[in-house]
């Protein structure tokens, strides 16, 4: 009997895939698992205990002038450190494990459901300039992606990325009293971009936006890319409550928006982008490429949990065929077609 249910339409037919493939090395991945284990806690620990002792240090050997509180913060203060240090540790060793995890497994999915490749470092890239300047994406300092699947589903190729965009560059305070420079890095963006092949290449810039209301104007003031680009009304009603489109040809970009193509955009945005709705999502068209950038808080094709078993691994598969399916229920939409999953 398979030790894998199929869930999902996705996974028809991978439960014997399971047993051949991915079963006879659950026992070695077990062992993989416990010896990182073991290295975790031994670092995490080593880590603590430097804190503690160097507090101690501090609360018996250190100045006793501030009393009772100023010798608690001494103490403290060195054993957040060793938590801090230990924390680092700690996920430096799960990362490794969930990077075994993914070179056993993956390569298994993306043979069963073929065309489609898994690289975990995304060490291609993703064509982050040209979503950039095409105004999909805030600007940003730092880049940190992941998880690359690339593949063709109905003859459409794609690819898909984990990404965390991030702002280092330092801001001014307004405070005249406090005048210095905020270090403090800015998120700009968190989850799935994604790149779909179009048939025809497009002859025009086109940004899909979120619509800020009254707001709208000081995105186009304040660093707005593609919002300085004229605004062009589509007169979809559904869509023009949740978005705005910006095209440097505007007669090129109301053949592209048709009404069909703005229905199925509204769908996706709504079924796609989580809790945060359609205020998680902006898109748009450049050349050969239709470009989506999908906020997301959970990790994109998480494998090997630490603490996890390796022979429970069945609930994590799970959830990856749920993320690959993410791609492949976007092309769908915007062929028309409304999957269930």
């Amino acid at each position: 009997m398979t030790n894998f249910t199929e869930c999902s339409p996705i996974e028809a037919g991978f439960s014997e895939v399971y047993d051949a493939r991915i079963a006879p090395r659950l026992s070695e991945l077990e062992q993989e698992r416990q010896t990182v284990l073991a290295v975790a806690k031994r670092h995490a620990g080593i880590a603590l205990a430097a804190g503690a002792v160097l507090g101690l240090l501090f609360l018996f050997f250190g100045s006793g002038s501030d009393g009772l509180v100023g010798a608690l913060v001494g103490f403290g203060i060195p054993l957040a450190f060793g938590a801090v240090a230990a924390l680092l540790l700690w996920k430096r060793q799960a990362a490794k494990w969930s990077g075994s995890a993914a070179e056993t497994v993956m390569p298994v999915v993306c043979d069963f459901l073929g065309d489609l490749t898994h690289d975990r470092e995304a060490l291609k890239g993703f064509p982050l300039e040209r979503m950039q300047k095409l105004g999909v994406i805030r600007r940003f300092s730092r880049a940190e992606i992941s998880d690359r699947l690339e593949g063709t589903y109905r003859d459409v190729p794609f690819e898909i990325v984990e990404a965390k965009l991030i702002n280092d560059k330092r801001k001014k305070s307004t405070n005249a009293d406090n005048d210095h420079s905020n270090n403090s890095p800015t998120t700009q963006f968190k989850g799935l971009l994604i790149r779909v092949g179009v048939p025809d290449p497009i002859p025009a810039r086109i940004l899909i936006a979120r619509d800020y209301g009254p707001g709208n104007k000081l995105m186009s003031m304040f660093g707005g890319v593609g919002r300085d680009l004229p605004r062009i009304e589509t007169g979809h009603d559904a869509f023009e409550k949740l978005f705005e489109v910006h095209s440097d040809n505007p007669d090129a970009a109301r053949q592209v928006l048709t009404p069909r193509f703005l229905d199925n955009f509204v769908r996706i945005a709504e079924a796609e982008s989580g809790r945060r709705g359609a205020k998680g999502v902006e898109a748009g068209f450049h050349d050969e490429s239709f470009f989506m950038a999908l906020e997301r808080e959970g990790d994109f094709l998480a494998l090997g949990k630490l603490t996890t078993p390796a022979d429970e691994i069945e609930e994590e598969l799970h959830g990856v065929f749920d993320d690959i399916a993410t791609a492949r229920r976007i092309i769908d939409r915007l062929h028309g077609d409304h999957p269930e999953t």
